[in-house]
């Protein structure tokens, strides 16, 4: 027996309306994304660190280069929202395939105070699936990825997402 034309719309109408109400059904631990990658890297100071370290605390994870004028510009917007939800979210800039000398040069002329690690080979790079720069990702208290910007992000972008995929 063959389905006629409009009861294939309404078979199709009614599975997607199943669809969508599965999908508001769906509680938040399936709604979260992929866990931070748990590999240990170097920060600024020497010191054998994972992301994995921050667990219980929402964090901003930005990827960042000395040779990308859009990272340079977005970072005194980064710092200025790390010194104001600092003790809500945590920050960490993760250096991509510097030299530490000529990353260490760049801190210090933007004055950021975040956290920051060393990626210099860009394993955490391509754990992240980054594919443009700079990259920042919103990582909630429990470890799992919930958002991804690619591109410059702004102070009030910053905020913004800070607020929607990070605060209580």
């Amino acid at each position: 027996m063959s389905i006629d034309r409009p009861s294939r719309r309404v078979v199709a109408l009614i599975m997607g309306l199943a669809l969508v109400l599965v999908a508001c059904a769906a509680d938040d631990d399936e709604l979260a994304g992929p866990p931070v990658p748990d590999r240990t890297f170097e920060d600024f100071d020497g010191e054998q660190v994972s992301l994995t370290d921050y667990e219980g605390t929402p964090m901003v994870v930005n990827f960042w280069a000395s040779w990308c004028p859009p990272c340079i510009a977005e970072m005194p917007d980064l710092e200025t929202v790390h010194q104001q939800r600092g003790g809500e979210v945590a920050f960490v800039g993760l250096n991509t395939q510097d030299e530490l000398n000529t990353a260490l040069e760049l801190v210090e002329q933007t004055g950021v105070t975040y956290d920051l690690g060393q990626d210099p080979d860009g394993e955490l790079f391509r754990d992240f699936e980054v594919f443009s720069m700079p990259t920042t990702f919103f990582v909630d208290a429990d470890g799992a990825i919930v958002h991804r910007h690619s591109g410059l992000v702004t102070l009030e972008q910053l905020d913004d997402l800070v607020d929607e995929h990070l605060s209580p």
